[in-house]
């Protein structure tokens, strides 16, 4: 049976040269068919990236499609709305990756980061059980949350959370989690990290991490959290179908909140839509395999922290909100619809003007990416 049409979605300020390892590594596992890349650029993207992967063309059967600013420019005259809302200079321009992909056909997306750096392992066969019901572990928690970096191990030895997870739910206590092997519709593949593992900043403050290897759950390379146990993933080294599209909105960030310039966890709000809406529509969100190097372009961790700080007090407030949602929607775009009128209530609730406000400037952002959404999912 021919593999899924498959999208790699990367945002960029570097020349990309670590999609010729993907390419190659994908070539080696008999997955060069049906595979497009599709890069963003912003503004600080080197102009000699369109010859790069011009070059990257001619060597690989993949399709190769550079999205300049002028070229994302055009596509989004189609949705003005988004378009308006969406900064330049941001990861968030991956949204635009995305629905090209959607566009051009794809049914599995890959996002990447220009960091990661692929293994020997087939990186493309690992992300393909999105979409498919497979058989896994299934870990769930009382608390209902599970850190998923319980199965990264660290030289020296040291103990982290995922990027995003809550403070009030970081319980350095391990154990207490359930495993049973059942069939599950996967949704989202996160794959994990070697090397610097992708974790707030209070984390890479207090000491540096390096990940030398990853431990299976009841002897898998990949496991999925069940219903109600939670814990974020990121856009980077991740798979989803073009189904969950709706959900995977990165939601555009640095407007200020008492203060803070809040950052650093579009992805992980992203995460906890997903999780929200898949637990009611019986699909699930996979983590592990395949791992990436990640050798992480240089950070002010200090600076990642100014931006994380009042996101912890807005995270703890959005994850009760979202614990509370309910939709009678069967797919992901009406889900994601009712989801943001579910916060949008919840966020008029809220006595204080800035926290009110951080929101109803979010759901509008949401709502102007699920119109876009809507339109190219019907001309598919």
């Amino acid at each position: 049976m021919r593999a899924p049409e498959v999208a790699l979605v990367t945002t960029t300020i570097n020349v990309p040269k670590c999609l010729d390892a993907y390419l190659d590594n994908l070539a080696r596992h008999g997955h060069a068919d049906g595979v497009s890349v599709v890069v963003v650029g912003d503004h600080k993207t080197p102009p000699e990236t369109g010859a790069y992967l011009a070059q990257l063309g001619k060597r690989f059967p993949a399709r190769i499609v550079y999205m300049d600013v002028p070229t994302q420019r055009e596509l989004l005259k189609r949705w003005p709305a988004f378009d308006l809302f969406l900064r330049y200079n941001c990861i968030q321009r991956r949204n635009v990756g995305y629905l090209q992909a959607a566009l051009d056909g794809a049914q599995v997306m890959v996002a990447l980061d220009d960091d990661n750096f692929v293994t020997e392992e087939d990186y493309l066969g690992a992300h393909l059980q999105v979409g498919r019901e497979v058989e896994l572990p299934v870990v769930s928690h009382a608390s209902g949350w599970w850190n998923v970096c319980e199965q990264l191990e660290c030289d020296p030895p040291r103990r982290f959370y995922h990027r995003g997870y809550p403070k009030s739910r970081q319980n350095f206590a391990p154990g207490g989690e359930r495993v049973e092997r059942r069939r599950v519709r996967v949704a989202v593949n996160a794959g994990l990290w070697l090397k610097n593992p992708d974790v707030d900043a209070t984390a890479n403050i207090e000491e540096p991490l390096n990940v030398v290897r990853m431990l299976e759950v009841a002897g898998a390379k990949s496991w999925a959290l069940a219903a109600g146990t939670w814990c974020p993933f990121n856009s980077q080294n991740t798979a989803f179908h073009v189904s969950t599209l709706p959900a995977m909105y990165l939601v555009v960030m640095l407007d200020y909140f008492r203060g803070y310039r809040i950052g650093r966890l579009d992805d992980i709000w992203m995460s906890y839509f997903v999780r929200a809406i898949g637990d009611q529509l019986g699909e699930h969100v996979s983590y592990g395999s395949p791992l990436v190097v990640q050798d992480r372009n240089p950070h002010n961790f200090v600076k990642d922290l100014s931006e994380e700080l009042g996101g912890y007090i807005l995270t703890e407030l959005l994850c009760g909100w979202l614990r509370e949602f309910r939709t009678g929607a069967r797919t992901w775009l009406d889900a994601y619809l009712d989801l943001t009128y579910h916060l949008a209530a919840m966020a008029d609730q809220v006595p204080d003007d800035a926290t009110r406000e951080y929101f109803r400037v979010m759901t509008v952002g949401m709502a102007a990416w699920q119109g876009a959404v809507a339109e190219v999912l019907q001309a598919r």
